[in-house]
C-alpha cells in the first residue's frame, strides 16, 4: 500500500507529470502533491469525495483536477510510475 502523503521519493516520480502552473489572478493555486495525495488517500480507504477530511484540499477542487487528470491520462501514468498505488474510479466519479 502506497503512504499518504506521498514521500518525497514517490513524489518525484511523478512530479513530472504535473508541469507547474502560474496563476496571476484570483486565489493561489493548491499544489498539485496536496490534490493527488488527496485522490490517493480516496483511493485507499474507498471514501467518497463528500468524506474528504479537512486536512487536504476542498473536495471539488480534488474532484476538478481528479477528472482533467483523468480525461488527459495523468492517472494511468501516476499508476505507471507508482505500481503500489491502486487508482481506479473514484466513488461518485459518475463516468
Amino acid at each position: 500500500m502506497l503512504q499518504i502523503p506521498l514521500s518525497d521519493a514517490d513524489w518525484a516520480r511523478v512530479q513530472s507529470l504535473f508541469p507547474e502552473q502560474v496563476s496571476t489572478r484570483g486565489r493561489p493555486r493548491r499544489s498539485d502533491r496536496e490534490i493527488l495525495n488527496a485522490i490517493l488517500w480516496l483511493q485507499q480507504t474507498n471514501e467518497k469525495w463528500h468524506r474528504l477530511p479537512g486536512t487536504f484540499p476542498p473536495q471539488q477542487t480534488c474532484y476538478l483536477r481528479y477528472m482533467a487528470w483523468k480525461k488527459s491520462g495523468v492517472l494511468d501514468q501516476v499508476k505507471e510510475r507508482l505500481p503500489q498505488c491502486h487508482l481506479k474510479q473514484a466513488p461518485g466519479d459518475g463516468s
